[in-house]
């Protein structure tokens, strides 16, 4: 039998499910953000699928709307904008997640941000975002992913952190 062979998929949901703190068993055992983007960075990322523009993903929409309507008990949420390692000055990748709990049920996304030639104003660049939402209830848990692609971060999906950032940042004041 062939390893099944390991995808950026793979390393966002496991992402994903180490924030829900999941019990689970998983393809890589990552246990800190250079860890994972290492990985990250020593896999070929394939770009076929990434048709959508970020404004178009259903995943952003639910993440706003489920930060403005506060129908949650909890929410936690973490990034890292870790500067990137010496030896990958070309390509630069970010991950934001967010988890909100109501009762039994956890619903979870992530989103790794990947920039793969940066220009010489970094913020400017065009990339790709792909996006992980996880839902456990009942001692089950469903995991889809999103793809999409952007032009200009700076115009098309820093608005977006900043939005989202804004939004949590009100739900701890409630």
């Amino acid at each position: 039998m062939m390893p099944r062979k390991l995808t950026v998929e793979d390393i966002l949901s496991d992402e994903l499910k180490r924030e829900m703190n999941l019990d689970t068993d998983t393809y890589v055992v990552l246990d800190d953000w250079d860890s994972v983007m290492q990985s990250v960075y020593q896999m070929p990322i394939e770009y076929a699928g990434y048709t959508n523009r970020v404004s178009e993903m259903k995943m952003v929409k639910e993440m706003v709307d489920s930060l403005a309507a506060a129908d949650f008990d909890h929410v936690k949420r973490s990034e890292s904008r870790k500067k990137q390692l010496a030896q990958f000055t070309k390509t630069l990748s970010m991950y934001y997640n967010i988890v909100f709990t109501k009762g039994e049920r956890k619903t979870g996304y992530g989103a790794l941000i990947h920039f793969p030639r940066l220009k010489a104003r970094p913020e400017r660049s065009s990339g790709i975002v792909l996006a992980a939402k996880i839902v456990v209830e009942g001692g089950k848990h469903a995991s889809t992913f999103e793809r999409g692609k952007f032009d200009d971060f700076l115009v098309e999906v820093k608005p977006y952190i900043d939005l989202l950032g804004n939004m949590y940042r009100q739900t701890r004041k409630m």
